[in-house]
Formats: structure tokens, C-alpha cells, sequence
């Protein structure tokens, strides 16, 4: 069935974090398969007003969109929402710090008021995972009916495995470093490994969070900026992939890990045990033992990391964005049919 070309303003504003204008550009590279044409914008004065759709591809954090995209005079706006990690997860687990375990509940109330504002201009939100979509029911009051899933993909043309699989003596972790990521409680099952196994942990972080991890026995810590060409070429080497993070609203290494052929210990919170499905070892984040055994696994048999492997590549094919970008193209026509 042909469709008549969708017109999409999309919101780019410079305040944008760079993995939500990763996801945005992914998709927008399939966009025109699906008759949408995305016409960007960066600001309240420059709003297109001759588009069927706004689309504002920021809410993370559980942050509404912003005020001047909530106007009655607008076209439909459609959310894409990335997750509400400061708002479920405990002050200390998010912010790591006393003022924010104080303030924490003040942070989640005032989000809240937010999303009320903003919750009779929503015509559509894109969760990107089913956990993020119970997350949206609850916390934005905005009609399960009016929240679609359209899951992320991963770069096929970047993100594939050696033709012959070798593995070096090293388990990866990449992340923004962030307490939600759990990287001490890896640590300390990395420490506890290496009694028995003399192994690496590669850590791939920004350099204001990679600064607390070097000169660690057995650490490594990669703080520059990688291509991804590189950064697939360290999954693809490493023995496993660990993520035990606390809160993902869908978890995009565990994708990029899988489609290049790399086992992943992963935790089961949040989104990532959808995304990772029976193809990971899922873990609880939270108990450092649990941890260690996932990571044991790996070093006592080295059959457990060939029979995931298989199953992570088989995992990976079921995320891609051609896929994401024609569920966002229906969510997009839905909401065109609405008006202020």
C-alpha cells in the first residue's frame, strides 16, 4: 500500500545528549523507505508550521517535552521516550549522592507535573522498549493506547562478527559511566576473578568518569574517542560483554555485543532482559556473587561462549533500524490523524 509523503518536524535542539541524536539519525535513514520526509528543526522560533507532525526524539530522564512544542496552534506532536531512571531508581543509585537521595523525590514530583502539562498535546509517544512503555503508563498519565514500541536497532553494516571467532583474554564493558551502570559492583566481581583467572576488564568510558578506574590491577581503561569500527572490533575480541547495568530504557550495546558475535552478561532490570532475551546470561545487578559466577562461566567452560555467541548473532537480527523506522513511520500517520 503506497502512502502520500508525511512531512516531520523533528525537534534537534542543541541541548540533545549525542546517543539521542544517534537513535534519531538511525532512524531518519530509513524514514524515506516509509514515505516520511523529516524536515529539522532547532528552536521555538523556527517550528515548521506546513509539517503533518512535530517529533520531539529528547525525553529522557523522564523529561516532557519542552513548553514551546505544547502549543494548541502546533500539528500533532509525537515523544519518543528513552526511559525514567531518575525517577525509579533510588536517589542514591541515580544521583550517588546525598543531595540527591535528598532531593529525589522533589526531582520525581516535579517530572510528574510535567508530563500532566504536557499530556493533552502528547498524539503519541515511542517507547523504546515494553518496559519503558509500562514506565510511560505510569508516569505521564498519557493512554496506553496512545504509546507504541518501536525497539532500536543495530548498524549491520558495522556491527558483525570475524568470519573466524578469537577471542583474547579480556571481558568489556562500555558506558557513560554513570551510578546506574554499576560499574564498582563489576569490579568487584572482576577482583574476585582474578584469583583464579588472569583475565583483563577493558572499561570504555568518557574521561571524566574513566579517571576513577585507572591503575586498577587487571584494568584497562579506554577514555578516547573510538570509531565504531573500533569499538566493534573490541566486542568482537572479548571474551564476554558485561552490563549489569541498574536502569536501561533499551540497553544499545547489548545489541552492538550480540550482532558481533560477543556473549553478554547482562542484568535482569529494566529493558535489559527484553532486548537481550534467552541469548544472555542474566544476572541480578545488584548481587556481586551473581556477577562473578555469570563471569566464572565463561573461564571454566569455553563451550558456554560459542553456544551464545550463536544465540546473540540470531538476537541481534531480530533489531534493526529499517524495522524501527517503519514503526515510527505508523506512529507518525496515527498521530497525523489527530488534531489540537
Amino acid at each position: 500500500m503506497e502512502h502520500t509523503t508525511l512531512h516531520v518536524g523533528v525537534y534537534q535542539g542543541n541541548e540533545i545528549p549525542q546517543s539521542f541524536r544517534v537513535y534519531a539519525e538511525n532512524v531518519q535513514r530509513y524514514l524515506p523507505q516509509q514515505a516520511v520526509q523529516i524536515v529539522p528543526f532547532s528552536d521555538k522560533r523556527h517550528i515548521p508550521g506546513s509539517v503533518d507532525v512535530l517529533w520531539d526524539i529528547r525525553s529522557g530522564g523522564g523529561n516532557p517535552p519542552p513548553e514551546f512544542l505544547l502549543g494548541n496552534h502546533h500539528p500533532p506532536l509525537v515523544v519518543t521516550v528513552h526511559g525514567f531512571a531518575p525517577i525509579t531508581l533510588n536517589g542514591w543509585e541515580y544521583f550517588h549522592t546525598m543531595k540527591g537521595l535528598i532531593m529525589s523525590d522533589r526531582y520525581a514530583m516535579n517530572k510528574h507535573a510535567g508530563w500532566q502539562k504536557a499530556k493533552p498535546a502528547v498524539a503519541g509517544i515511542i517507547a523504546v522498549s515494553a518496559f519503558v512503555k509500562e514506565e510511560a503508563i505510569k508516569f505521564t498519565g498519557v493512554p496506553a493506547d496512545k504509546i507504541y514500541v518501536c525497539h532500536h536497532g543495530a548498524d549491520n553494516e558495522i556491527y558483525t562478527p570475524h568470519s573466524e571467532r578469537t577471542s583474547e583474554d579480556y571481558f568489556f564493558h562500555v558506558s557513560n559511566g554513570e551510578p546506574r551502570k554499576n560499574i564498582k559492583r563489576l569490579l568487584g566481581a572482576f577482583r574476585r576473578l582474578r584469583r583464579s583467572y588472569n583475565v583483563q576488564l577493558i572499561l570504555k568510558l568518557p574521561e571524566n568518569a574513566a579517571r576513577d578506574y585507572v591503575g586498577i590491577e587487571g584494568v584497562r581503561v579506554i577514555s578516547a574517542l573510538l570509531t565504531t569500527a573500533e569499538l566493534a572490533d573490541l566486542y568482537r575480541r572479548a571474551i564476554a560483554f558485561v552490563f549489569p547495568s541498574l536502569y536501561e530504557g533499551f540497553g544499545m550495546p547489548i545489541v552492538e555485543a550480540m550482532a558481533c558475535g560477543c556473549p553478554v552478561i547482562t542484568s535482569n532490570a529494566s529493558a535489559c532482559p527484553e532486548v537481550a532475551g534467552h541469548a544472555g546470561i542474566i544476572v541480578d545487578p545488584r548481587d556481586e556473587a551473581a556477577l562473578l559466577k555469570a563471569m566464572l562461566m565463561f573461564c571454566e567452560n569455553p563451550e558456554i561462549g560459542a553456544e551464545r555467541r550463536s544465540a546473540g548473532m540470531q538476537r541481534a537480527g531480530y533489531f534493526t533500524w529499517a524495522k524501527s523506522a517503519k514503526c515510527h513511520a505508523q506512529v507518525f500517520r496515527r498521530a497525523s490523524q489527530t488534531r489540537r
